[in-house]
């Protein structure tokens, strides 16, 4: 009887797909039945629930990595448009980091906040607007949309399980610039040479605190050179450009 079970299952499954695919469901007419039987029906919706079942919980699995690696390409392209926009105004531009809600610390701790500004000079610059530029139109700035990122909870770019890391000290150039990565008309950093690492790095790190619970390290770092190119780097050895929610590949992205 059990392999007669596992022949009509089989028989059942197969109409369906035949069906879906918008073929005949058998060579052979019936005369004395027509349509599905009830024991075929019950396999095929059976099987439509586990396959849903195993999408569900892989995609569920990834979203805190989508979303950390989305978080960290939108860091590096503000990065590039801050650049771009010192470039076309002959403004100093600058991103300023701030301390975030969360604690990443915390095992369920998450978040992280960055502002945008562009100065008033090409170099020390005395007072700074948020994006985008308006206070050359009627001296006040009013529009700031652009200007504030927050991943935290009920924030613009919103991003669950994704925490922006301490960022140790970054003084700045100057006075009043202190978190402030700065970009002058050229294109290059003018942070002193302290904010950089061994390497010629300044850096930023974001990490997936869904997979810090489960005992897995998932970071991606953001990297700018003091030329104010903008690489990232992931702990998993991911390339994030193609395929942002895999796991193989290079171990960065440019």
């Amino acid at each position: 009887m059990g392999e007669v079970s596992r022949f009509e299952r089989c028989k059942g499954a197969q109409k369906v797909v035949h069906i879906l695919l918008g073929y005949s469901t058998s060579m052979r007419t019936r005369s004395n039945q027509s349509g599905f039987t009830l024991v075929e029906l019950a396999v095929v919706v059976a099987l439509f629930s586990i396959l849903a079942t195993i999408g569900w919980g892989s995609t569920r699995s990834q979203m805190p990595r989508y979303r950390l690696i989305q978080a960290a390409k939108g860091l590096r392209g503000d990065l590039v448009h801050l650049r771009n926009l010192a470039v076309q105004t002959n403004r100093e531009t600058r991103l300023t980091l701030q301390a975030s809600l969360g604690d990443c610390a915390e095992a369920d701790g998450y978040g992280g906040r960055w502002s945008l500004h562009a100065g008033d000079r090409s170099r020390s610059s005395t007072t700074w607007e948020f994006l985008p530029i308006d206070a050359t139109d009627d001296g006040t700035d009013d529009e700031t949309a652009e200007g504030e990122v927050v991943l935290d909870d009920g924030g613009n770019r919103h991003a669950r399980d994704v925490c922006l890391n301490d960022w140790g000290s970054i003084r700045g150039p100057g006075f009043g610039n202190a978190d402030s990565i700065v970009f002058s008309p050229r294109g290059w950093l003018t942070n002193p040479s302290a904010d950089f690492n061994s390497n010629g790095y300044l850096e930023m790190t974001l990490t997936n605190q869904a997979a810090g619970r489960k005992g897995v390290s998932d970071a991606v770092t953001v990297l700018v050179t003091r030329a104010g190119m903008v690489r990232l780097h992931s702990t998993l050895g991911h390339e994030m450009v193609d395929n942002p929610v895999g796991l193989g590949g290079s171990t960065t992205a440019r």
